[in-house]
């Protein structure tokens, strides 16, 4: 029983795995005229896509962000660190 190996069901296979698994990242700006164009010319990127708007963070976060990593990192002299951190 089971699943005869032809093409067409190897090819069958493929596609489903590929449409349940297969996740791809865009990275557009919203500024400017660039992604209003591309959205135009593949409206797909806009009816079939999940959007996740990120916005700047304050800069107090990326340095406290930094410096809880580099906290981590061993045989760094604590004046090398806040440098890195800023």
């Amino acid at each position: 029983a089971g699943i005869q190996d032809t093409m067409e069901n190897l090819w069958e296979f493929f596609i489903n795995k590929v449409r349940k698994y297969l996740h791809i990242v865009l990275c557009f700006s919203p500024v400017g005229d660039k992604f209003r164009i591309r959205a135009r010319q593949f409206p797909a990127l806009v009816n079939c896509t999940m959007f996740d708007w990120f916005h700047g963070w304050p800069g107090e976060a990326l340095v406290s962000v930094a410096q809880r990593f580099l906290a981590d990192v061993p045989n760094v002299d604590e004046e090398v660190r806040d440098s890195v951190a800023h």
